[in-house]
């Protein structure tokens, strides 16, 4: 039951952060400067997390230790918010995020060479089909070569990969997660305020409600909703499953793009779209062997027993 709950934390992250485009490129184009739509995101986010903690009387204590290991892991995850941001400036978003979905390879290289992890063949199938997916995905279309936007979206990879790794290997993983997902967002925010304050500026104001719902929406969805279940996905199953499971998140960004935006999707986008399905029920089938075969046996049980009640009705 808790690989299942970690499984599905893991694929609510993913999908969840690959709409970060959908509410964030809205937000640069009706004006608003980068470091004040990062700064948005992550002080409405903690504002929402600290309102739920007050609400269920949770304690806000922490240990004196466990400052500087929430202060690095607020530094990664706003760098890579940050940066991810930066790039949708230079080259098109779905190419961004396909380069951010390296980070899983990272993640699985960090775990075997520093932590000693066992890599099962399933992961390492899994990894490279999702690779592939995210390939076909990315699409032929994607843009012309933009050398700050490409080093701006793989610099993400090494800043979000020892996000994941840290989460689980560092004591941080003992801290209640809602609580550790409120300091790590109201810390970022707080980075976010000293850059700008430190450039002699302030947050830009917030041009049309529109624009104003857009902000609220990178917070919630996102970045609150998404980190908190990442949290909860590492602690559950781990960085490398997690990381693999992350697959999911360019094929949301492409599904919300055709939704949404009017975007078109090529044969090769399809089948990358299938690829990555393949790759998630790899991970699944790979992590719950008995729990599926159990699922199997119950199904025609069920099945037999709908007709068995209609004919005593």
């Amino acid at each position: 039951m808790k690989s299942i709950k970690g499984l599905f934390y893991a694929v609510v992250s993913s999908s969840t952060f690959g709409l970060v485009p959908l509410f964030a490129v809205p937000a640069l184009k009706a004006g608003i400067p980068v470091n004040s739509v990062v700064f948005y995101r992550f002080a409405f986010s903690s504002i929402l997390v600290g309102l739920v903690l007050l609400v269920r009387r949770e304690s806000f204590r922490l240990e004196k230790r466990q400052l500087p290991v929430i202060a690095g892991f607020a530094f990664l995850y706003a760098v890579t918010s940050f940066l991810l941001t930066l790039s949708y400036l230079y080259i098109p978003s779905g190419l961004a995020t396909t380069l951010h979905f390296l980070y899983p390879v990272l993640v699985t290289i960090l775990m075997v060479m520093f932590f000693k992890e066992r890599l099962s063949p399933p992961v390492v199938i899994a990894t490279l089909l999702a690779l592939s997916g995210i390939y076909l995905l990315s699409g032929s279309d994607s843009g012309g070569f933009n050398a700050t936007g490409m080093a701006l979206a793989l610099t993400t990879v090494l800043t979000y990969a020892s996000y994941i790794v840290g989460l689980n290997q560092s004591s941080a993983s003992h801290i209640d997660s809602l609580k550790l997902t409120f300091y790590i967002l109201a810390t970022g925010s707080i980075f976010f305020l000293s850059n700008l304050l430190i450039r002699h500026e302030v947050p830009a104001p917030i041009p049309s409600w529109e624009t104003g719902i857009d902000l609220f929406l990178l917070a919630l969805v996102p970045t609150l909703i998404s980190n908190l279940t990442l949290i909860l996905a590492v602690k559950h199953i781990g960085s490398t499953t997690t990381a693999v499971l992350g697959c999911m998140e360019p094929l949301t960004a492409v599904v919300m793009g055709i939704i949404f935006l009017g975007e078109s999707c090529s044969p090769m986008q399809a089948l990358g779209i299938g690829i990555i399905l393949v790759a998630v029920t790899t991970v699944i089938v790979a992590r719950n062997p008995h729990e599926l075969k159990r699922a199997w046996q119950v199904i025609p049980r069920l099945l037999h027993k709908v007709p068995s009640e209609r004919r005593k009705q």
